[in-house]
């Protein structure tokens, strides 16, 4: 499958200033060094377990609306 490479970011922010772009290319890079360390943590864990990211998440109480011939 070939996939389109992604569009720099000059092109996605062509109001912003050599400047601006420099720091939001220095920014989407320690973004995605962070994201790439959180991977490797989670692939090294030897018992992983998904809850301890999201602690307490679980589904969202449900009452259905009543209908108007039940009041």
């Amino acid at each position: 499958m070939h996939q389109k490479p992604a569009p720099p970011i000059a092109e996605l922010y062509p109001g912003l200033t050599e400047t601006e772009l420099a720091a939001a290319r220095e920014n989407l890079e320690r973004y995605l060094a962070l994201v790439l360390r959180i991977f490797d943590r989670v692939e090294l864990d030897e018992d992983p377990q998904p809850d301890r990211l999201t602690p307490g998440i679980g589904t969202l109480a449900c009452t259905p609306p009543r209908s108007e011939s039940s009041n």
